[in-house]
């Protein structure tokens, strides 16, 4: 069991990086659309879901990364404390979130 761990790992890396690179690509197409923030924010939340698991050291910072921007566009300069309060919740209540 300990050698599926590493392959674990190494899949949830895997599927990061998958998952930033949709998250580029997706971007240029929500910005040419005249999408309304809404369909923005399940757009791109959409693509990391599948990777906020427990088994995922980064997935506070993949949720960070997404949230901040539209807390942004909602509060303006408090986007970072909310993010954050955000991305401290337990993970079940991230994943109804996104």
């Amino acid at each position: 069991m300990m050698q599926q761990q590493p392959s674990s790992q190494a899949q949830m890396q895997q599927m990061a990086e998958m998952n930033r690179n949709m998250q580029q690509q997706s971007a240029p197409q929500a910005s040419g659309q005249s999408l309304s923030l809404d369909q923005k924010f399940v757009m791109t939340t959409t693509v990391i879901l599948p990777a906020i698991i427990p088994d995922n050291p980064n997935y506070k910072d993949q949720v960070g990364t997404v949230l901040y921007e539209f807390v942004a566009q909602l509060v303006g300069p408090q986007a970072p404390k909310i993010t954050g309060m955000l991305i401290d919740l337990p993970i079940n209540d991230i994943q109804l979130i996104l």
